[in-house]
């Protein structure tokens, strides 16, 4: 039995994300969905959990987001180092951060797993179409957030070609260490990236990997790379 994880999906759900879970559940049939809510103690605190997923979430929920989780911050960290395959995507990453700075100057503490900070910018939303590299695989998706991640860590998780990278002046895209994967693209992106979904499949240790619908999905992947360099 592989078991996911879903936390806080009443306020970390925007943009369809939660689409990733969908798609998971198709690939995985025997998967156990694990939904804990606001009111709930993480279960990663005492079972065994295969992945954990956050979401992207509106600002003001960020931060208690933020608070929900800074108690667990220690098993977090444990489980980054155990190989716990951890998926978090739009602005969830910042939340692994040192803090995140809002546009009055305030800083709001975030976990501090990772040498990085986020700065929300006023009055604009950004927007994008992003193309980026792991290792030997295109990964595509797409921005909306409204902040940027600065500071210096080792931990990359894309090296973009198309779109900004962790803010526009960088081209080292999100977080990855170990099976810990936070980036800003959404899409879904596992739904987007057929390639990259095997990829945590076979962290999974799963074999014999058949992707629902791999064929369609293959050709939407090539169309959309194709479609995205040639309008860069």
């Amino acid at each position: 039995m592989i078991r996911l994880e879903v936390l806080y999906k009443e306020y970390m759900n925007l943009y369809g994300d939660s689409g990733n879970i969908v798609y998971l559940k198709k690939c995985i049939p025997e998967l156990e969905v694990i939904y804990t809510g606001i009111n709930d103690k993480p279960s990663f605190i005492k079972k065994k959990i295969d992945i954990l997923y956050l979401g992207p979430s509106t600002e003001d929920k960020q931060e208690e987001v933020i608070n929900l989780l800074m108690p667990y911050k220690d098993k977090i960290k444990e489980l980054i180092e155990k190989g716990t395959i951890i998926l978090a995507t739009g602005n969830a990453l910042e939340i692994f951060g040192k803090y995140i700075e809002k546009t009055n100057g305030k800083r709001i503490k975030c976990l501090g797993l990772y040498n990085l900070y986020s700065k929300r910018l006023e009055n604009l939303r950004y927007n994008e179409n992003c193309l980026g590299i792991m290792k030997d695989i295109t990964i595509v998706g797409f921005k909306n957030q409204l902040s940027h991640i600065y500071g210096k860590d080792k931990h990359v998780f894309l090296n973009m070609k198309i779109g900004s990278g962790r803010n526009p002046q960088v081209k080292e895209e999100g977080i990855m260490d170990n099976n810990f994967i936070g980036t800003y693209l959404l899409g879904p992106i596992l739904l987007l990236n057929p390639q990259f979904t095997k990829y945590i499949l076979e962290k999974l240790k799963i074999k014999n990997i058949e992707l629902p619908y791999y064929e369609d999905s293959i050709k939407a992947y090539n169309k959309r790379i194709e479609e995205f360099n040639s309008i860069k």
